[in-house]
């Protein structure tokens, strides 16, 4: 009976939950930060010399400028990107990567190495540093043998992670981009492929650092010096002070190419560059691109922008709603969105639309129930989780009303327009709430407990007759 009485009341609960999310759907809760339709202009982007480019922003994958991106290049060594990533994602850093007779001759031998000998042994953090910085070909090759068995399933590995970041143009068919004519990918992949490994914190060390050191192993008895051959990590020739990491390229058949990766505040931009004519233009176009970005586009905190007025449009969450308020509510933006737009637009500019649904936790154990998304000119500028931030402040405790001062400033503390022409529908809304719990209180508890009761005293009647009607025999 006490196990009855608990579902009635969690199923009581429930429908009353139902209830509130549903008058928070897709369909009342839409609304844009300014008008419906947006025809705002597009910065114009810088000339390159490059066949391929992109300039991408990286929390929220806006492309900022393209060239070609969806044309097929040969990659060269920036195809060590995935491998590292993937190496990274498969290993601890600790572990032994022993060198095999077909990683040190399987490769050119003219190409990029740093003099590995057959049998010598190296960390799997030390093999990372060796293909980052340096290119160093045999290191890949034998780390791809160490992670994937094969080179053969090693590429079968880096087309199915490159398939679930979201690439459709790419096919890998060994770690290191030596040339193969099915071996090719786009800059627009590519960029989808620098973005999800900059989301690694190993991965971003190692891409950022200048120089590294390898201490003498089983075989080489002296210590091996590398540096980065990225021209701006490095600082020397060509510099750009705001680059935190990047990767080169080159093939004969690839020519130039290069990822780079900038952080400005909190703009984080990703710039591919493929099929450049020299080394001297593959830097030159990169640092105009990355100004074109730097100089025409900001980027904004969601949370900071839309809290605590970013559920005006529903009823549900208004200053007149002691269930949910604005300013105590635990429902509140993920810190890590963001919208990026040119400077010439405005945030009003951008069209808004919130939608619920519920979604497993993030990191910190928030639960996710929606998502706030932007788009200026058709394109997806930016968003955020919508998050249950704490569970336990979702009270029915009714908070005073903030309406007995009539002579007050309409202005709530958001800022907001007055919103006197809603004061029926939400008080309204919360009369009819409260009618429905009182209903399905009864309903679900306190009928079921009176006719119990009902049933209790008419079996005492039953047995009393009985008793009375034995007695007089």
């Amino acid at each position: 009976m006490v196990i009855d009485m608990k579902r009635r009341k969690i199923a009581c609960f429930g429908l009353i939950l139902l209830l509130v999310f549903s008058l928070l759907s897709p369909a009342t809760a839409r609304a844009t930060a300014g008008s419906t339709h947006n025809t705002g202009s597009w910065p114009d982007g810088p000339k390159v010399s490059a066949e391929g480019a992109i300039v991408m922003e990286a929390s929220t994958g806006l492309v900022l400028y393209e060239k070609n991106m969806d044309k097929a290049f040969y990659p060269a060594s920036i195809t060590k990107i995935l491998t590292a990533l993937i190496a990274i994602e498969n290993s601890s850093m600790s572990e032994i990567v022993t060198f095999s007779k077909n990683a040190i001759f399987d490769v050119d031998l003219d190409s990029s190495r740093i003099g590995i000998d057959v049998g010598e042994q190296l960390t799997m953090q030390q093999c990372l540093y060796a293909i980052l910085l340096e290119s160093a070909n045999e290191v890949t090759y034998a780390v791809a043998e160490h992670v994937g068995g094969t080179i053969e399933n090693f590429a079968k590995m880096m087309n199915e992670r490159a398939k679930s970041i979201g690439v459709k143009n790419t096919n890998f068919t060994n770690p290191h981009g030596l040339p193969d004519s099915n071996h090719y990918t786009t800059a627009y992949d590519m960029a989808l492929i620098t973005r999800e490994a900059m989301k690694n914190e190993t991965f971003r060390k190692i891409f950022a650092t200048r120089t590294y050191q390898i201490p003498p192993t089983n075989i080489q008895k002296e210590t091996r010096y590398l540096r980065n051959h990225h021209r701006f990590v490095l600082r020397q020739e060509y510099r750009y002070d705001d680059c935190i990491g990047g990767k080169t390229g080159y093939t004969s058949q690839a020519k130039f190419t290069l990822v780079s990766v900038a952080k400005r505040g909190d703009l984080e931009l990703l710039c591919v560059i493929m099929k450049d004519d020299s080394t001297a233009h593959q830097y030159t176009d990169t640092k105009a691109l990355f100004d074109y970005g730097f100089d025409n586009f900001s980027i904004y905190p969601i949370n900071e922008l839309e809290n605590p007025g970013m559920l005006e449009a529903s009823p549900m969450f208004t200053r007149f709603n002691p269930l949910l308020s604005k300013t105590e509510s635990p429902i509140i933006t993920d810190e890590n969105g963001y919208l990026v737009l040119p400077n010439s637009a405005s945030f009003e500019d951008a069209v808004k639309n919130i939608s619920f649904s519920p979604a497993p936790e993030d990191k910190e154990g928030n639960n996710i129930i929606g998502k706030i998304s932007y788009t200026y000119m058709g394109k997806y500028v930016g968003g955020a989780n919508i998050l249950l931030n704490n569970v336990e402040k979702l009270t029915l405790e009714t908070k005073k009303l903030n309406i007995d001062n009539p002579t007050k400033d309409p202005k709530d503390a958001s800022g907001s327009k007055p919103i006197g022409h809603l004061y029926p529908i939400v008080l309204g809304i919360i009369g009819g709430i409260f009618i429905l719990i009182l209903g399905l209180y009864y309903i679900f508890v306190e009928r079921p407990r009176l006719k119990r009761r009902r049933a209790y005293y008419k079996k005492r009647a039953n047995r009393r007759m009985h008793n009375d009607e034995f007695r007089d025999l």
